[in-house]
């Protein structure tokens, strides 16, 4: 007679696979086919079957719990990002717990090192590094426990790694407005620094800086401090977007400044910041100046005008993170699997605000 609760056997024997299977399906582990772990994730929700965490970690010694550590909820950018870690962690039978730094430092070292689950609950943490600097020591953050940072950018990997593909996109979006005719290219991002300093670039915004003064070169164009501006908000956007403002009607009307024909900003919401401020001094995108982004938020496609960008893969990007962070869970302390690194993948989006 069958037992009223179903058991993991009772989920296997339902999906045709071995009760191995079935709970390497449901833990998220590597190796399973996706066909498979679909036909297992089914077969438990058909018949109710649910885990029970307190004997699953007492047996096993993991709770299927991975911790997400972001700056923030309350942005485009770090809604899709939640969203697609959220979607690959769900996905493997695991459980996702997230919680934001709101870009400190020390929050994110007390989120790894503090938290009152640190080290009991988590099997695994994966943090977006943005706002952390270099100086901080990313491989002892977390008491040595697995962990996948997001966009570390170190030069040399001290842990394992998935990263945007900052330089690489960045000279791309450049590029992009020099095939538009800009020649005088404003960048918006990080503050300036001289292209020897960037050759050791850490963070992303420097790489990204990288990427575009790598156009520029390749086109024969200037750089110089007088072409770049800081900021990584709307707000400062919005800031930068009035001093390109003045700087171009300074121009116009003979009182030196530059015409500036493109905007190249190191992510959307500096550039949404960006055609505001222009349109603030009766500038128009594209016809004025050309703006590209940088990240491919949803809601560039749906502003006046629509933003071009960089549309970084977010589903990659999950995926990624979630597969090296099942190995080094399974690997424990294994010294033998050492630091990785991958860079996602990205798409060019040409939309108005780079028209001719």
């Amino acid at each position: 007679m069958t037992s009223s609760t179903p058991t993991l056997r009772n989920v296997a024997a339902e999906a045709g696979v071995s009760p191995m299977t079935a709970s390497n399906a449901l833990r998220g582990k590597p190796g399973v086919r996706e066909s498979t772990r679909a036909k297992v994730l089914a077969a438990a929700k058909k018949l109710n079957y649910r885990i029970n965490l307190t004997a699953s970690m007492l047996k096993s010694g993991r709770s299927n719990i991975i911790h997400v550590i972001v700056n923030e909820f309350d942005s485009p950018f770090y809604s899709k990002l939640t969203q697609a870690l959220s979607n690959e962690i769900v996905s493997r039978g695991l459980i996702p717990f997230i919680e934001q730094t709101q870009y400190s430092p020390d929050a994110a070292e007390h989120a790894l090192s503090s938290n009152p689950f640190s080290g009991q609950l988590f099997d695994g943490e994966i943090l977006h590094a943005t706002g952390l600097g270099t100086n901080v020591p990313l491989a002892k953050l977390n008491g040595g426990r697995p962990f996948v940072l997001l966009d570390a950018c170190e030069e040399m990997p001290t842990v394992d790694a998935v990263n945007f593909p900052n330089e690489e996109a960045e000279r791309a979006a450049m590029q992009h407005l020099i095939d538009r005719g800009c020649r005088n290219i404003a960048i918006v991002g990080h503050r300036f620094a001289p292209r020897a300093d960037l050759a050791h670039a850490q963070n992303a915004f420097a790489l990204r800086l990288r990427g575009a003064c790598g156009a520029l070169s390749d086109a024969g164009l200037p750089y110089d401090e007088s072409m770049v501006f800081e900021a990584g908000d709307v707000a400062n956007g919005i800031i930068a977007g009035h001093a390109i403002a003045e700087r171009i009607l300074a121009a116009r009307s003979g009182h030196g400044g530059t015409e500036f024909d493109g905007a190249c900003c190191a992510n959307d919401f500096a550039a949404f910041g960006v055609i505001r401020g222009l349109a603030d001094r009766g500038l128009r995108v594209p016809q004025d100046v050309k703006v590209i982004g940088f990240d491919g938020v949803t809601s560039g496609s749906y502003t006046t005008p629509a933003l071009s960008t960089i549309q970084v893969d977010f589903t990659q990007l999950a995926k990624f993170s979630v597969d090296m962070l099942s190995e080094r869970i399974d690997h424990g302390t294994d010294e033998a699997l050492p630091p990785r690194r991958a860079i996602i993948g990205y798409q060019l989006v040409d939309r108005e605000s780079t028209a001719v």
